[in-house]
């Protein structure tokens, strides 16, 4: 069993729920960075240190890095109103992770950090998007991820490993991103941009935590990180409905609509993950990137099918009553 010492941002959420379960389960002893109001029960339950303090926290970053392996940056803001909001989250907050760990009394050896797809931009002419082009986001949530990968690039300067992994949609159990889709298919309807079908890489949660875990000892990089399928959105759609039971109705929408509806949403706030910025990216033929490397962090044969993660996602939304 390891006995290193993993401190995890943004470890009460969805995927960073994943990680601490897994590295917990292998041995590692775990810190997270927790708001005082977080619900930290699953923390507790895997034996997890809390810090109490949030990403303008810098002092308490450094206090909860001293002396840790791996620092996994996973903390990030993936909706909100203006640009204003992104930037301090996932520009400025990057940016204090970095400081806490290039601050720490005893440094630790490497900072990972989860990125996104969105700060590549989409495919370009239907072909995936090599990490040798120019990144070419379409949103503030995208543009502000890179720049935290420019963050985590000034730690890499001063001597710290880095990985970057940049993820594609993740779904799996407690997921709220893509609910509203299944709670859309287990009423049968399936609406979708009208014009050239959707594709896309996914990863399933477990997976993108396993990733993750891996990564602690991956030759430093930046890695694409998804199951090494594309799939048209019909695929997804039809998974979801074999796994609920159901026949939905393909709705067309005209992208006009697409936009309007996201436009209507972002007045709010952003109702539920969807404003105007989430639209584009719907409206985006491909969300395809170069999975070069990938073998170092989901070894070949252990990505989890598509079919099979619908499912077990479904029966998760089933015996919990979110669908």
């Amino acid at each position: 069993m390891s006995s290193r010492t993993a401190l995890i941002t943004g470890a009460t959420g969805f995927v960073g729920g994943h990680l601490v379960r897994r590295l917990a389960q292998a041995g590692w002893k775990v810190r997270a960075l927790v708001r005082a109001t977080s619900d930290t029960r699953a923390l507790e339950q895997a034996g997890a240190e809390r810090f109490i303090g949030d990403l303008d926290s810098v002092d308490v970053l450094a206090h909860a890095a001293d002396g840790a392996d791996t620092v996994f940056h996973l903390a990030a803001l993936t909706i909100a109103k203006g640009e204003a909001p992104f930037i301090r989250a996932n520009v400025t907050g990057t940016r204090n992770v970095v400081r806490g760990v290039l601050t720490a009394q005893h440094r630790p050896r490497r900072l990972v950090y989860l990125s996104s797809y969105a700060a590549c931009g989409p495919a370009r002419s239907g072909r995936p998007r090599t990490h040798g082009e120019t990144p070419e986001p379409l949103t503030a949530y995208g543009r502000t991820k890179l720049q935290g990968e420019a963050a985590v690039h000034e730690a890499e300067q001063a001597g710290v490993q880095t990985v970057i992994l940049r993820a594609p949609p993740v779904y799996g159990p407690g997921d709220r991103a893509l609910l509203p889709y299944f709670r859309l298919v287990k009423r049968r309807l399936a609406p979708a941009p009208a014009g050239p079908e959707l594709r896309t890489h996914m990863v399933y949660v477990e997976d993108l935590a396993a990733a993750l875990a891996r990564a602690a000892d991956a030759p430093p990089g930046t890695y694409a990180v998804a199951e090494p399928v594309e799939h048209r959105w019909s695929a997804v759609v039809g998974a979801m409905a074999d796994s609920l039971g159901t026949k939905p109705v393909r709705v067309p929408l005209p992208p006009a609509a697409v936009r309007a509806a996201g436009t209507v949403a972002g007045w709010f706030g952003g109702l539920g993950v969807f404003n105007k910025e989430k639209a584009e990216e719907m409206l985006a033929p491909a969300w395809l990137c170069d999975l070069t490397g990938l073998d170092a962090l989901l070894p070949p044969g252990t990505a989890t099918p598509l079919a099979d993660g619908v499912r077990r996602t479904a029966q998760w939304y089933l015996e919990h009553g979110w669908v």
